[in-house]
């Protein structure tokens, strides 16, 4: 054993002489590439994180080190990604022209997303949305940091706002651009609180709900919103908040936003069962039917309602019924009935005001 850890240490010397050597003469850089593909793999992670100086000393002007990153051998791509993140972690990648134009020449050539993840704050508009399928097709450790760069970035093409849009707007394709992948970036970027904050949750949450058509996951989004921030919950359930708009965009229309919709009425109780009784009868009783947790906080919201004076449906007493029983409602109830057969009399209750 102590051998086994003297001869690695031996190994590791000679290497960071070597790579002393490299900062000096840069064509032993395809030295080390070529010895690197014909490592072990225990060798190869050595190499990868010892690589931090010897790059930052040749730098991001070397021809020789840019010819490399144009054409490197087969086997090396890891390294190839060691030398790139740490000639862009520092400063504006995009200050380095030469640089950037051959990682794009390098991606346009092989396709290959995780060479961009280290440049994506210093491209257009455009541009990142073009890359943004590749991004979040990649492991979930290449999303994360393609999304912090483009988040924290000093300059970059995309607002949080807007990059929030742009990835609502993705649509699966293949067994790598998935469903779940596109709302695993969404989520990604809530976690970042210093980003995401109160004001800027409830920006892209109105922004998404003036898309058209409404994105597949918006409704997600919603409930990841108020899990992030509860204080967000007279925004959603206002009279003019996101349950309300949702109704007016006919939101039982659309299976997996109707789905999300009754999770946040549920979620929201009981302040959510103001807005329920805008539903028309028929998508109420949907509601309740499919889930029973609304009916005992409507019934009471309608008993409320009832006490007050207000006029109430009939449809809708009839759906809530159930949950009215053993109260004083039934009594209630007959009187609202009497009342609103007398044609222009009684007030009219939030549920008339469709």
């Amino acid at each position: 054993g102590a051998v086994k850890k003297e001869g690695v240490e031996v190994v590791r010397h000679y290497m960071h002489l070597f790579m002393a050597l490299c900062a000096q003469r840069h064509e032993l850089l395809h030295a080390l590439l070529d010895a690197y593909v014909q490592a072990t793999p225990g060798v190869r992670t050595a190499v990868q994180h010892s690589i931090t100086d010897m790059i930052k000393a040749i730098g991001a002007e070397s021809p020789v080190l840019l010819k490399i990153i144009g054409n490197f051998p087969k086997g090396s791509e890891l390294l190839l990604l060691a030398f790139v993140r740490t000639l862009t972690e520092t400063g504006n990648p995009g200050q380095h022209k030469k640089l950037l134009d051959a990682i794009k020449a390098l991606y346009a050539r092989i396709g290959d997303a995780r060479f961009m993840i280290y440049i994506c704050s210093a491209l257009s508009r455009s541009e990142v949305e073009e890359l943004l399928p590749r991004i979040v097709a990649l492991p979930q450790v290449g999303v994360k940091a393609a999304l912090h760069r483009l988040l924290h970035a000093r300059y970059s093409a995309l607002t949080p706002e807007k990059l929030m849009l742009a990835l609502h707007k993705l649509s699966p394709a293949g067994k790598d651009l998935t469903l779940k992948k596109i709302a695993e970036a969404i989520e990604l970027c809530f976690n970042d609180r210093a980003i995401f904050t109160t004001q800027v949750l409830a920006v892209v949450l109105q922004q998404l709900l003036d898309q058209n058509p409404l994105p597949e996951l918006y409704m997600r989004t919603v409930l990841l919103a108020l899990k992030a921030e509860p204080t967000l919950t007279d925004f959603v359930t206002s009279r003019m908040g996101i349950l309300q708009r949702l109704i007016s965009k006919h939101v039982w229309t659309m299976p997996t936003l109707w789905k999300g919709f009754i999770k946040c009425c549920r979620q929201t109780l009981p302040r959510s069962a103001g807005v329920l009784v805008q539903l028309p009868p028929q998508q109420l009783s949907k509601a309740v039917i499919e889930c029973e947790e609304l009916g005992k906080p409507l019934a009471l919201y309608i008993t409320d309602q009832l006490a007050q004076g207000y006029n109430v449906p009939g449809q809708i007493l009839k759906i809530v019924e159930t949950w009215m029983r053993g109260s004083n409602a039934p009594a209630l109830r007959q009187n609202s009935r009497s009342e609103a057969e007398r044609e222009g009399e009684g007030r009219d209750s939030p549920a008339d005001a469709r």
